[in-house]
């Protein structure tokens, strides 16, 4: 190798160490509670988890159809998400909305209005095209949708179910594998016995196999991992 090579690699070390450490976490130093990302559609903050009002984003083993060929629109939602948490300097500040509707889910997340800034998260994602507007939300989630829509964004530009439909028929990982899905959430279990789901945004979650002869499994979604009793892992450091 030249010398004139040395700084070239030294330069794209540092760059790739940056954006290794830039995506770990969206939790920002010296500020709020930590914040993580679990789908495009879902935070975690302080331990909490939060359903983002106005939007219902593909799950994260969802699938949707590009040109003949499945892509993995869940996963791309939620790292859509990472992305416009994690790129800002500012904390993503979730609460509550008025209305009538329910303010969680039967999973036990707060369904809740988060933003950062002055920007809607749900209102941006909706935009960009990674999910369709709930019934009931803002007038300003709909025409988001239709925005992305025209524009072919996003999951607008393939085929794909709603979320809703896909959940209902592929709640179950141990059933007849659907045609659209990649189960990829992975519960495992601890030495201490308690019962853990990891998904694709988790900075350990390459590392972890599953050996279901120990209980670990695999879930098609996060909401399926809540309501078969599992947990999130605790924030390192």
């Amino acid at each position: 190798m030249t010398m004139r090579a040395w700084p070239l690699l030294a330069l794209a070390t540092l760059l790739l160490a940056f954006l290794y450490a830039a995506t770990l976490s969206a939790q920002k130093p010296g500020a709020g509670p930590p914040v993580r990302v679990i789908d495009g559609d879902t935070l975690e903050v302080g331990g909490q988890i939060i359903q983002l009002f106005g939007i219902d984003a593909p799950e994260l083993g969802q699938l949707c159809e590009s040109d003949g060929s499945p892509t993995p629109c869940g996963v791309e939602a939620a790292l859509a998400l990472r992305k416009l948490v994690t790129v800002s300097d500012q904390e993503p500040h979730c609460s509550a909305w008025g209305g009538d509707q329910p303010k969680s889910t039967a999973d036990g997340a707060l369904i809740e209005v988060c933003q950062v800034g002055d920007k809607d998260l749900a209102q941006v994602m909706l935009h960009n095209g990674y999910g369709l507007a709930t019934p009931g939300s803002f007038p300003d989630h709909v025409e988001a949708e239709k925005d992305a829509k025209e524009a072919h964004l996003g999951i607008w530009h393939s085929h794909f179910v709603p979320p809703w439909v896909w959940r209902a028929d592929n709640a179950n990982a141990d059933a007849p594998r659907g045609p659209l899905r990649d189960c990829n959430v992975k519960g495992v279990i601890t030495d201490g016995g308690e019962r853990v789901y990891y998904v694709p945004t988790d900075h350990e979650y390459k590392r972890l196999t599953i050996d279901p002869a120990r209980g670990e499994r695999l879930f098609c979604s996060d909401e399926a991992a809540r309501l078969a009793g599992w947990i999130r892992p605790a924030v390192e450091g």
